[in-house]
Formats: structure tokens, C-alpha cells, sequence
């Protein structure tokens, strides 16, 4: 028989629906989720909060994603539109 899992921590990511959620595989520490409120967060597990929240997209964002050394972070929308952020500097460019 399998153990069960047990809840360890709950996020209120976003203000609706989340539609897309990356664990980093730095240090397996941080995520991303993408949401209908057009929002990509940066969390720390262990942490209730979110310790970035980028903003930008004009519409939901459905996928999200880091670079191998977690600086750099990708999302996509249902618009079509791809932003990319430094979390170093925080700012976005459209691809």
C-alpha cells in the first residue's frame, strides 16, 4: 500500500484561475504560475507570499517558464504575445 501525501503549504497564487505553474530545477526552491488575472508570480516554497509578481501581459497568461539559471523567466499568452523578464533588473521585453 502507498503512503499518503499530506498537504504541506497552500498559495493563493492569483485572483482567478491558474492556468500554468514551473518548479525551478536550480535548487527545486522557486515556481512560477501564470494567471487569468494576466500575471505571472515568483514563489519561494515555505514562504505564503509570492516575492515577484510580473506584470505586462494584456491577457491570460498560459505558459510560463525559467532559464537553466533561473534569471531569466518566459511567459506566453492567449493573445499570442511572449514576454521575457530578468528578475535581476524586473523588466519585460515582448519576443
Amino acid at each position: 500500500m502507498a503512503k499518503r501525501g499530506y498537504k504541506l503549504q497552500e498559495f493563493m497564487a492569483h485572483s482567478g484561475n491558474v492556468n500554468c505553474l514551473r518548479i525551478g530545477r536550480k535548487h527545486f526552491r522557486h515556481f512560477l504560475t501564470g494567471g487569468d488575472d494576466n500575471k505571472v508570480n515568483l514563489w519561494s516554497i515555505g514562504k505564503p507570499t509570492c516575492s515577484t509578481s510580473l506584470s505586462g501581459h494584456s491577457s491570460p497568461v498560459e505558459s510560463v517558464a525559467f532559464d537553466s539559471a533561473e534569471v531569466l523567466v518566459l511567459a506566453g499568452s492567449s493573445s499570442g504575445a511572449i514576454k521575457l523578464w530578468d528578475l535581476e533588473e524586473t523588466k519585460s521585453k515582448i519576443l
